[in-house]
């Protein structure tokens, strides 16, 4: 009986060792290192991409990206290998390969590109998985369908990633009132503003006096400061902002300086300002006579005081033609000597009759026809 109970474990023992053979090549060549893995004589596969693309969709580029990766034939025949995406959950993105399909000898290597194609605007919260597998078609002249699908004996690969969308700043300045500003010396002007987000990303906007250095060597000064901040959502826009100037206490002349009111980013350096410029004119308290108070006159007093005494000369020049017509038209009267003859008083009052009383009465008309003359001369002047 024991020697028929030895005989079956020998029996056994012969099997596990042979069994044990046998794995041992297959598990072999996934041991090795990968220095001596190119000389596996089971199908493999290497995928190499680079770092995860990061695509600009400023207005002004071209909205793309590009992943650069490497295919290789670690073993010791030749291979059929494909390319082919896994995942790809892309909306306002399309992703190309530029080839899906190679036959590499062993040992051989080549490389191929991940074209990613999106618009422009594109908030920068968005961001795309993705997915691509290198899978072997064909190994030593064996088909896909002869060779088995998984298993530690077939090694395909992939590699997973994220498209992520750069960062850019756009601001614009929103400022009603653009007008020259008139201040006296000491006093203040208000500026209230807005900035619209136009970027596409949260940013941290600022409002700045972009020549504030200019303003305050001319004596002005910022009693609220010189900057002010918000943090503005995606395609927002700030609360109203406040910035002050004061004129100088004094100045020798007139001045007239431009204020430069600046909005910029803080995420992006090489976004574009918005700037609005603003002029700034100061009349001095006193000025002095003569030449110096003509030279200080803007060019609008200087054209309105022209106007003013042009119109006056004119004014004078009518008064005078109209006087010199007036005067040759009124006809000159003739000299006639007076007479002057006694009151002769009658001693009885003579009665007169109705018909040299009529006659009487229009005595003086026949007088005055002799004057017609002179309306006849009038008439020939005019």
């Amino acid at each position: 009986m024991s020697e028929s109970i030895y005989r079956i474990n020998v029996a056994t023992m012969r099997k596990v060792l042979i069994l044990g053979l046998v794995l041992s090549l297959f598990l072999a060549p996934c041991l090795l290192p990968p220095a001596s893995a190119q000389s596996s004589p089971l199908p493999a596969v290497e995928l190499d991409c680079g770092s995860d693309p990061v695509m600009d969709v400023h207005p002004t580029s071209d909205a793309e990206a590009i992943l650069l990766c490497t295919v290789t034939n670690p073993t010791s025949a030749s291979e059929d290998i494909s390319i082919t995406k896994v995942e790809w959950d892309g909306v306002l993105v399309e992703m190309i390969l530029s080839e899906d399909s190679f036959t590499l000898a062993a040992g051989e290597e080549d490389t191929f590109e991940i074209l990613f194609i999106g618009q422009t605007k594109i908030a920068a919260s968005v961001q795309y998985s993705f997915e691509i597998e290198a899978k072997v078609e064909s190994w030593n002249g064996l088909p896909y369908g002869q060779l088995p699908e998984d298993g530690f004996w077939v090694v395909n690969t992939s590699h997973i990633g994220d498209l992520s969308i750069q960062s850019y700043g756009m601001v614009e300045l929103l400022l009603s009132d653009v007008t020259t500003r008139y201040m006296d010396t000491s006093s203040e002007v208000e500026f209230n503003f807005q900035v619209t987000n136009k970027g596409n990303d949260d940013d941290n906007l600022e409002v700045v006096f972009a020549n504030a250095a200019d303003l305050e060597a001319a004596g002005f000064s910022f009693p609220g400061g010189t900057l002010v901040s918000e943090n503005v959502d995606y395609q927002g826009t700030s609360s109203v902002k406040l910035l002050t100037i004061r004129a100088p206490s004094e100045v020798a002349s007139d001045l007239r300086m431009p204020l430069l009111i600046r909005a910029q980013s803080t995420i992006d350096d090489t976004a574009a300002f918005s700037e609005i410029n603003i002029q700034l004119d100061i009349k001095a308290s006193t000025s002095s006579g003569g030449l110096d108070g003509l030279d200080s006159l803007s060019s609008d007093d200087t054209l309105m005081y022209i106007s003013i005494g042009g119109g006056s000369i004119l004014v004078i020049l009518f008064l005078v033609v109209l006087v010199r017509v007036v005067t040759k038209r009124k006809p000159k009267a003739e000299k006639v000597p007076k007479v002057v003859q006694p009151i002769i008083l009658p001693e009885e009052p003579e009665e007169v009759s109705g018909d040299e009383e009529f006659d009487d009465f229009f005595s003086d008309l026949d007088q005055e026809i002799g004057n017609a003359d002179e309306f006849d001369d009038l008439f020939d002047e005019l």
